[in-house]
Formats: structure tokens, sequence, C-alpha cells
């Protein structure tokens, strides 16, 4: 079964802090793992605010740019997603860059992986726990 993993996941594939190991613990195993194409503005935006306080150099950050799409099996187009994801942002009360992700894992029918408890907590609360995978 294919995997949905958020930003909070993938760039823990690359950088060292907490989660670092149990993320890449999913480059084992042999579901595919899908996103949408916007994880890379938002990669690049985590890796920015990195950069800015002197936690990961410049060079690195753009070479984990270069070698993130390399751990999906399909990075799928925002677009296609945004109006989706728009309304789950409306029903779970959450910011719609989180909801494109669940909008592909609903479109895939797949399971998410998130490590942002916010975004965890926003769809448990409604009601979609079983779309989560449990990222621990």
């Amino acid at each position: 079964m294919m995997l949905v993993v958020d930003a909070s996941v993938a760039v823990k594939f690359l950088v060292r802090e907490p989660g670092n190991e149990e993320a890449r613990r999913l480059l084992a195993i042999p579901d595919p793992l899908i996103a949408p194409d916007w994880i890379l503005a938002e990669a690049a935006n985590t890796f920015w605010k990195k950069v800015k306080r002197s936690e990961l150099l410049v060079v690195h950050a753009e070479r984990h740019l270069t070698d993130l799409p390399r751990f999906f099996e399909t990075l799928h187009p925002s677009a296609d997603l945004v109006a989706d994801a728009f309304d789950w942002s409306i029903r779970l009360r959450h910011p719609v860059y989180d909801c494109v992700y669940l909008a592909l894992a609903v479109r895939e029918n797949c399971r998410l992986v998130t490590a942002d408890v916010e975004f965890a907590g926003a769809i448990t609360r409604g009601g979609l726990e079983d779309m989560l995978e449990a990222f621990a």
C-alpha cells in the first residue's frame, strides 16, 4: 500500500533532528512513498529556516533539495489537489498547505504519515484517524 509522506517527515529523511531515525525507517519499507509536488516548496522553506538559524549549511540545503524527490515514487501535481485540500481545511479548521497531503491520501485511498502533532490532531478530531500511519 502506498503512503503519503508530508514535509514534516520528509525533511527528517535528510536532516539529523529528532525523528530522523524513525523517518529513515520508512525508506526501508516496500510500500511506495508519494507526495504532492508541494512538498518541495515546503521542504525548501524548512531548509531555509535551518540555514537562517545556522543549523544547516547552504550547500547541504541545496543538496537536500536535489535529493528529496528521489525518495518518492511519484510527486503528484498540487494544482489537482487544491480544491479538495481547501474543502478539508474548512472541515478540519486546519491550514490548506497541510491538507494538500490529506487530499492526496484520500484521493489515492492510502494512509498519511506526518510528524506534525497539530495536523495529526486535526485529522483525528475530524474522524479520519484511520487515514493516519503512526510516526514514532
